[in-house]
């Protein structure tokens, strides 16, 4: 059984991310990342920074208007321990995790 992570914006499968401090790309455009559940808006910040240019991300900071979407999956620790639990040879790798905390995929995807 192959587990695999679908985008909510295309359908388009990927690999389960391994490294929890990476930026992952989808071919549609949007960006993903692993994270904790109190450190989901620090994480929104680093794949922002992934779509957009410095100067977009400025403008797009000091303004109110919706410029991306957003699909934050929630208890996504649920589906790493059932990969650990079907591959003994996954590993996850993370620097800043903190292991009693729930972690978070979050997708963003740019509006066009």
């Amino acid at each position: 059984m192959k587990l695999e992570i679908k985008c909510p914006f295309c359908e388009s499968n990927h690999p389960i991310p391994l490294d929890f401090d990476l930026v992952y790309h989808c071919e549609c455009g949007a960006c993903y990342k692993v994270c904790s559940g109190n450190n989901i808006e620090n994480s929104m910040v680093h794949i922002a920074s992934e779509i957009w240019s410095d100067d977009e991300l400025a403008f797009l900071m000091a303004t109110e208007s919706q410029f991306c979407d957003v699909v934050i999956e929630r208890d996504f620790d649920r589906l790493i321990n059932l990969k650990q639990e079907l591959d003994e040879n996954f590993l996850p790798r993370f620097c800043k995790y903190d292991e009693h905390g729930d972690l978070n995929l979050v997708w963003i995807k740019r509006e066009n």
